[in-house]
């Protein structure tokens, strides 16, 4: 009896041994492959910025929810290597929520089907839900460093446009706005303003109030700054009159201060003269020690001086130093009238001269 086994047998069974190789072969590379490109499960390094879906309208959050969320995947070596925060998307879904704290839980997906998301950090946000408030407000000009503005110019009324803002925000924030308020800077400010100046709500402690928005943010002032008055700085002198007692000359006139800085309108203060005097004379007669008194300086009308106080009188203080004679003899000469017309009569005073 023959052992030859048919055709059909012989090729069944060398099919067989064939796919049996295959389906050995495919095991073989599977796990060869999965070694070398095993899945790791760890955070992945970028935080996934989180998007608000269906946010009520009429409200707002007057809290600081997370905007980021952590997130721990399991995924292939090869995914980690191309893997960027645009593959996630993570989602909180404000729907059908009130006034009030609500919890919000956070939804991440992975645009790569073979990335597995593992858990999410924080897994909600909770979220403080206010009414929405539009309040308008008129804009008050704050005009600051007055003081560093040079001397001579005046400040007129400033003009706003927009006369008004729109307040926007948290009812119980936009409550606290006592005032809405623009500042200019007029240090230095020789010219009229023409500026665009941002505007900032204030609370009644002129504090700033966060989380208002304003419509503008920022409003045109204009402000005409014009020189009203000129300075000038002018030397003062002092008169005597009259003579010492008999032995003493004036030795000296002193004004204190000796030069002032005289104050008007930019016409007079150009015409006035770079000397001004006081108001009458200090009287020598018979003098025989120093003489001091305080004087007021001759001025222009509308002119004044620059004092240091408000209201300060305009005076100096004029001292004459009234000095002996000395070294020298006293004499008097005799005085004869000559020529003297018909039916004319003189009367002559004796001086007394110093003879050194």
């Amino acid at each position: 009896m023959s052992s030859k086994q048919p055709p059909q047998r012989r090729l069944r069974d060398n099919l067989g041994t064939a796919l049996l190789a295959l389906a050995l072969a495919l095991v073989v590379w599977v796990n060869a492959t999965y070694r070398s490109d095993m899945p790791r499960e760890s955070v992945f390094p970028d935080p996934i910025h989180i998007e608000v879906l269906n946010a009520p309208s009429g409200l707002i959050a007057t809290n600081d929810p997370d905007e980021y969320v952590s997130v721990k995947i399991k995924a292939f070596a090869s995914s980690w290597a191309s893997l960027t925060a645009s593959n996630f998307r993570a989602t909180a879904d404000w729907d059908g929520l009130v006034e009030g704290v609500h919890p919000v839980p956070v939804k991440v997906v992975c645009s790569d089907p073979t990335v597995t998301i593992v858990s999410t950090q924080p897994k909600s946000v909770y979220v403080r839900l206010e009414r929405l408030k539009e309040q308008a407000a008129w804009v008050r000009v704050e005009l600051k460093d007055m003081d560093d503005m040079p001397l001579g110019y005046a400040v007129g009324s400033p003009q706003v446009d927009p006369g008004a803002v729109t307040l926007e925000g948290p009812a119980s924030t936009v409550g606290r706005v006592a005032m809405v308020v623009a500042s200019v800077s007029l240090a230095d400010e020789r010219t009229s303003v023409d500026r665009m100046v941002e505007v900032h709500p204030l609370n009644r402690d002129g504090e700033l109030v966060s989380n208002v928005s304003l419509t503008p943010s920022t409003v045109r002032i204009r402000l005409e700054v014009e020189k009203k008055l000129n300075y000038r700085e002018v030397a003062v002198r002092a008169r005597t009159k009259g003579q010492p007692a008999r032995g003493y000359f004036v030795s000296s006139v002193d004004v204190e201060p000796d030069t002032v800085t005289a104050v008007g309108p930019p016409a007079i203060i150009a015409a006035m003269a770079g000397l001004v005097s006081v108001k009458g004379e200090v009287d020598v007669t018979r003098a025989t020690r120093m003489l001091a008194e305080h004087m007021e300086l001759e001025l222009p009308e509308g002119v004044s001086l620059l004092t240091e106080r408000e209201g300060q009188r305009a005076e100096v203080l004029v001292t004459v130093g009234i000095d002996a004679v000395t070294g020298g003899t006293t004499v008097e000469l005799p005085l004869k009238a000559k020529k003297l017309g018909v039916g004319l009569m003189v009367s002559l005073s004796v001086p007394t001269v110093d003879v050194i």
